[in-house]
């Protein structure tokens, strides 16, 4: 947008359209969405749910789809409470028979309970910070840069406003926050 291009505070700037504002609201609220819904993942990763228990691996097969070669395990799902047991309970992965895997169950689905499974969906959660930030910005400014020099404007256009402290800010914790995750996802068990 060569309209952007001018940025000094001498130049006057054409006024902010309605639709790039209108996406970056949607962008923001695309991502508050997609920040809950990984927050909740991680939640139950962590094992914050009533159906969790360990699943006994008794058998492993290999199934094609449509999305390539994965391995199912069977086994028998005993709950913490004692109470539930079944048996030809299904897990998504690799595991060793006789391996003791603790995971809960949703719907019919049993999912793993790991430390890994809760900082990747926390990854996702400070990446969904970013997606704010960006829909702020376009919010405020008007304009979607779409290239390297559209986003320079656009961020000198950002810094006269108010707004700028807080979507710096934002950027910072997604950078911050998703490195960190990444960083204790490769680490952990």
């Amino acid at each position: 947008m060569p309209e952007l291009l001018g940025t000094s505070p001498f130049a006057v700037l054409p006024p902010p359209r309605l639709l790039p504002r209108l996406l970056g609201v949607g962008v923001v609220l695309l991502s508050l969405t997609c920040m809950g819904v990984m927050v909740r993942h991680a939640e139950k990763a962590a094992g914050f749910v009533a159906e969790k228990g360990a699943l006994t691996v008794e058998r492993c097969e290999e199934h094609h789809g449509h999305r390539g070669t994965y391995d199912v395990c069977f086994g028998s799902f005993r709950a913490d409470r004692g109470r539930v047991v079944r048996d030809g309970a299904g897990l998504r992965g690799g595991y060793v028979v006789g391996e003791k895997v603790r995971v809960y169950r949703e719907g019919y689905g049993y999912h793993p309970v790991s430390w890994r499974y809760v900082w990747g969906g926390l990854a996702f959660f400070c990446a969904g910070l970013a997606g704010v930030a960006f829909g702020v910005m376009t919010t405020v400014v008007g304009y979607r840069a779409r290239t390297v020099g559209e986003s320079r404007a656009a961020w000198a256009v950002l810094r006269r406003t108010a707004a700028a402290p807080y979507v710096m800010w934002l950027f910072r914790a997604a950078g911050a926050g998703t490195a960190v995750c990444v960083l204790l996802l490769l680490v952990s068990p």
